[in-house]
């Protein structure tokens, strides 16, 4: 982005910042936070610099003002939330406006599903954004989405395997903040939102409440 702007003296088209977002160093992962909520939902907090300033976004932060005042706006705006995994297997990223939906249809196949929201009111520039995302992102043969299916694809064949008996969520084990039933990770890297999952799977198969 930086080399396009000293290059022509104009900012780099809005693909190129999530582009750049994909090369967020590990450190920068690191200084992110998850958190695990009652029923096995989980959050990975910190919003990463999504909220661009181009003419589009400044539109419709004017309606959103005009509708609900600059407080409540900036409210909407600023919440610390990247991705919401919701138990036990829906994905939703807000500040994207998409979902997707993890299907399991047996123990060696998987369908998943991508759902886009186009916000009431807002300008048609701000729902096409969210379709280049998914361009980026989410659709079959990109480097995000690409390496997610091969590594549930992996997660299976490993279950298959004759391994070890155990799957092992054990990094940043014992490290983890319990506070009012919500339990938070030292460091975004934590695998803590496995454990929190495959907990909650647990209690609800001895037909607990999790």
């Amino acid at each position: 982005e930086e080399e396009i702007k000293a290059e022509t003296g104009e900012d780099a088209p809005l693909h190129y910042h999530y582009l750049s977002a994909f090369t967020t160093p590990i450190y920068k992962w690191d200084g992110l936070e998850t958190a695990g909520h009652p029923f096995g939902h989980c959050m990975l907090q910190g919003y990463m610099g999504l909220r661009p300033t181009d003419p589009d976004t400044l539109e419709y932060e004017a309606l959103m003002e005009k509708a609900y005042g600059k407080e409540r706006t900036e409210e909407i705006l600023t919440t610390n939330i990247h991705h919401v995994l919701v138990y036990p297997c829906l994905s939703v990223q807000s500040p994207l406006q998409q979902l997707r939906a993890v299907r399991p249809l047996g123990p060696d196949k998987t369908l998943t599903e991508i759902w886009h929201f186009r916000l009431k009111g807002a300008p048609d520039p701000i729902y096409e954004r969210s379709l280049q995302y998914y361009n980026l992102v989410n659709s079959p043969s990109t480097m995000i989405n690409a390496d997610d299916l091969y590594n549930f694809w992996r997660c299976q064949q490993g279950l298959e395997s004759e391994g070890g008996d155990w799957v092992s969520f054990h990094r940043n084990e014992g490290q983890d903040h319990h506070d009012d039933g919500v339990t938070t990770s030292v460091t975004g890297l934590s695998e803590l939102p496995m454990r929190h999952m495959f907990t909650a799977w647990a209690d609800y198969m001895k037909g607990g409440q999790s």
